[in-house]
């Protein structure tokens, strides 16, 4: 028994030996040193070298190479047995596209940081400085069991072109960002501390943007924000101001579940002058426009509801996904031209449901306007002169209208009937892409019938009416006019032609024969 003692006393101190060796002395730093090259080097893009190691009971040096151009040293105390390290680190990259198969993501550009490291099992501090993404950056982690806790951190003036860049993106835009991080509990379930982003000097590169989007930018779009994050346990509620030259978006409480990653939001999207949209919309208008409401996202899909008081109405809307519903109430066409710069034809009041998928670009509208009434123009104009009836003074109580989009073109079909009046719009084409439009009007006045075509470009649409009934219209009360204000003369001179014994009978009956021939029947 005492052997077997003896022996296992022995092995302790042969493995104690063999790990010291290994561990501690020269040519166990060597080989320490050449495991690291060997795994480093199968991970990265590069030629990774140990270039000096060395590891005692009380301290530590190493300093690495990658591809001659990138160095990391960390020297300092080391003190294993009591669990304490004193150290300096310095980690200078210039090439980050080397260590794509370590960070399984292309990077460019370069890296720094340096600081230094302090403590024992129980609080260890590190504390260092940083040029990442362009910016001046200082950074206070405080670990607690070697599990972080409080962490301090500001990135000064850092610039999102370089970002972008070395995160391997377009370079969409320019700018300043600063981030202020002060998190005192960092464990997730008892998260606690704020983060404050300041975003200046904002400016999207168009260029590139519009080949990324297939935009057409043209006009200068710059940006600044503010942005507070409020860390608490399993979620980080977020308050956004965001301004650009073209809307402004304010959030004043977005809440995301970091346990699932779901998001709950509110906004309010201010657009205060639409004429601004134009580059992204490529449509004309004006006015300003409003919009409040909810984002809620999960892995699976997204929701944004939203309202907003529009042209003497109300708009409400819900996107689920890649469909689009809206239900508009009460809104003044007369307002809703002007606003888009069409021509002011029409006032009314309009009732309109809005489905449409945004992936494939298709939808459906189907409306409802309320006393209706032409305002004068080209139309009315030609109606007045040729039938000598003012269609602007009709009223038109109810008015159904149904159009399909197929992306940018809007095909409408429109009825609508007052005590006079018909009129049917059997086929109208709206090219929002080319701004033209080609519409067919029947219209039935009076008991005549009679068509309209209006083609062309939308903000000066080509107005022609078929005059042939209307110019019979006309004739016959041209016609009648003068029949009858010659009546008289007419009957004296038939009956000094045929003679007295004619009558006044025969008379009247070649009279008569003059208002059928002209049209005008019995009077």
């Amino acid at each position: 028994m005492k052997k077997v003692f003896l022996f296992f006393i022995a092995s302790i101190f042969i493995f104690l030996g063999l790990l010291y060796a290994l561990l501690f002395t020269p040519i166990g730093n060597s080989t320490v040193a050449s495991l690291i090259q060997n795994s480093v080097n199968s991970k990265i893009d590069g030629k990774f070298e140990v270039k000096e190691f060395l590891l005692t009971t009380s301290n530590i040096k190493f300093i690495a190479e990658i591809d001659d151009n990138s160095q990391i040293d960390i020297i300092g105390e080391l003190a294993l047995l009591k669990k304490r390290v004193d150290l300096n680190y310095e980690v200078n990259i210039k090439d980050l596209a080397k260590l794509e198969k370590y960070t399984k993501q292309k990077l460019n550009g370069k890296f720094f940081t340096k600081g230094t490291v302090s403590g024992d099992e129980k609080l260890t501090v590190v504390k260092g400085i940083s040029d990442i993404f362009g910016s001046k950056t200082t950074y206070d982690v405080k670990l607690v069991d070697f599990k972080p806790s409080n962490i301090d951190f500001f990135v000064d003036n850092a610039k999102i072109q370089t970002l972008l860049y070395t995160l391997n993106q377009p370079v969409f835009a320019n700018g300043d960002l600063s981030i202020n991080g002060k998190i005192k509990n960092a464990n997730i379930l008892t998260l606690d501390g704020i983060i404050a982003t300041v975003i200046t000097n904002g400016k999207v590169n168009n260029a590139i943007v519009n080949q990324a989007f297939n935009q057409n930018l043209k006009a200068p779009l710059e940006f600044k924000g503010d942005i507070v994050t409020t860390l608490q346990p399993s979620k980080a509620v977020t308050k956004v101001d965001f301004f650009t030259t073209m809307a402004n978006l304010i959030v004043k409480e977005a809440t995301v579940n970091l346990s699932n990653m779901n998001i709950n939001s509110d906004y309010l999207l201010s657009i205060a002058d639409l004429s601004k949209l134009y580059d992204v919309t490529q449509t004309k208008m004006r006015g300003i426009l409003n919009i409040a409401g909810n984002l809620e996202k999960t892995p699976t899909s997204t929701k944004v509801t939203g309202n907003s008081k529009l042209l003497d109405g109300t708009l409400d809307f819900e996107l689920l996904n890649d469909n689009f519903k809206a239900n508009i109430k009460q809104i003044d066409i007369k307002k809703l031209t002007y606003m888009m710069y069409y021509p002011e034809f029409f006032t009314s009041k309009a009732d309109v449901n809005l489905a449409y998928n945004l992936k494939e670009q298709k939808g459906e509208v189907l409306g409802n306007l309320t006393n209706g009434q032409f305002l004068p123009n080209e139309y009315s104009k030609l109606i007045n002169t040729f039938a000598k009836f003012d269609i602007t003074k009709e009223i038109y109580e109810k008015i159904d209208l149904k159009s399909n989009i197929d992306k940018k073109v809007i095909s409408s079909t429109i009825n609508m009937k007052s005590n006079l009046t018909s009129i049917d719009v059997t086929k109208s084409i709206v090219d929002l892409d080319k701004s033209t439009i080609d519409a067919l009007i029947k219209t039935e006045l009076k008991g005549i019938k009679f068509d309209t075509t209006v083609t062309g470009n939308l903000n000066s649409p080509k107005v022609s009416v078929d005059t042939t009934e209307l110019l019979k219209m006309k004739l016959k009360e041209e016609s009648e006019r003068a029949i009858k204000k010659h009546s008289k003369k007419l009957e004296e001179k038939l009956k000094e032609k045929l003679g007295e014994e004619a009558g006044s009978q025969t008379t009247q009956d070649i009279i008569k024969g003059f208002r059928e021939f002209f049209g005008n029947g019995e009077r």
